[in-house]
């Protein structure tokens, strides 16, 4: 069971095997990069849960916002607070739910669980994964707590054909892919 993405990032190749390696031993998927521009595509294509940085900051300056003025590096946008994919807007602001420009009311968990699965797309999570991820830590709930919010939300997709975006991989989890099988 992979416990989260972790995204290591270290100019120095045998430190960051290190790292990685006993990350990997503990059952995280981890990526690797050297330096901030491969770091912040991997971030962008990605969106690992952590990412640790080891070394100097004058070895990442973009990464701690010391990027020339203009190259958009430290500009704020409205990218990280809309999440879109097959016709499934989420606005991370308003928290509201559209497809295809149709809002959609759904409780808050669903809206959680959408938007942690819309977020990490072809990533399969098991049930005990999205209940850390999504549910409050102090809330009591089963695993088959998740099998519930799945179908009220694939319930709520189903008239936009959306629902099939929702993923059940057998004896692993869900997942949220446009890659439908």
């Amino acid at each position: 069971m992979t416990l989260a993405s972790i995204l290591v990032v270290d100019d120095d190749a045998n430190s960051r095997a290190l790292i990685a390696g006993g990350l990997r031993e503990l059952g995280h998927y981890v990526s690797e990069t050297e330096n901030a521009d491969t770091a912040m595509a991997e971030v962008r294509r990605n969106r690992p849960d952590l990412m640790i940085f080891v070394g100097k900051p004058t070895n990442l300056p973009r990464m701690f916002g010391l990027a020339e003025p203009g190259d958009g590096a430290t500009a704020s946008s409205r990218s990280g607070q809309v999440l879109s994919a097959g016709g499934i807007t989420i606005d991370n602001i308003s928290h509201r739910v559209s497809v295809n420009d149709n809002y959609l009311s759904l409780a808050p968990r669903e809206y959680r669980l959408l938007k942690f699965l819309l977020s990490h797309q072809e990533r399969v999570f098991s049930r005990e994964q999205l209940l850390v991820h999504v549910w409050d830590r102090e809330t009591r709930v089963g695993a088959r707590t998740v099998d519930v919010h799945i179908r009220r939300l694939r319930s709520a997709l189903e008239p936009f054909d959306c629902d099939r975006y929702l993923q059940t991989v057998r004896g692993s989890g869900y997942r949220f892919s446009l890659n439908v099988q």
